[in-house]
């Protein structure tokens, strides 16, 4: 909960792994409360009463996501709604601001997204989604410690390279200060 929280306030993008991480920790405990406040939650270095309001973030998390009935799979709608969101801002950063550096970098990384979205077979929302689960799918093997090639790891840079010039665009936004003639003129 406060790893999300100052996340979401200082980068979009790890959030929403960070995010289906927690999704993913949720599944691998069955859903089972108890068990992620005895062996996730009570690990935690924080005060009990803030291991209670964690442990409540969690029941939430559970509620929505048997709710929305993504206990196999899937995500939490309001993550898939800021991931929409970034999607229409990547589209924007593309075409109406004309954001030159964004655009460079978006060159670099096509390929690899375009790579993605073909694994894919259709399932992601837009290309933002596909960049986002490479990176996951990234940060799954390094914590398994399996060996990454270095194609690999070429593209998911290219990929984090765009992720991280949106997410400045994105708090810049978020601040008032994506100043659309600014850019367009960049």
């Amino acid at each position: 909960m406060l790893i999300a929280q100052l996340k979401k306030e200082t980068n979009i993008a790890e959030y929403i792994i960070y995010m289906w991480q927690i999704e993913d920790i949720i599944r691998s405990y069955k859903f089972d409360l108890d068990r992620i406040d005895q062996e996730v939650v009570a690990k935690y270095p924080q005060p009990l009463e803030v291991k209670v309001k964690i442990k409540e973030w969690y029941a939430e998390l559970i509620e929505m996501m048997i709710e929305e009935g993504i206990q196999q799979t899937g995500h939490l709608s309001y993550i898939n709604a800021d991931i929409m969101g970034l999607g229409i801002l990547h589209q924007t950063l593309l075409t109406t601001i004309q954001d030159k550096e964004y655009k460079a970098l978006y060159d670099d990384a096509k390929v690899h997204i375009a790579a993605l979205m073909q694994k894919s077979d259709g399932k992601y929302i837009n290309e933002i989604e596909a960049c986002l689960n490479g990176l996951y799918g990234l940060l799954l093997l390094r914590l398994k410690g399996m060996n990454i090639s270095e194609g690999t790891k070429a593209s998911m840079a290219s990929i984090s390279a765009l992720l991280a010039h949106m997410v400045v665009q994105y708090n810049n936004m978020k601040t008032g200060k994506l100043n659309l003639t600014d850019v367009m003129n960049n």
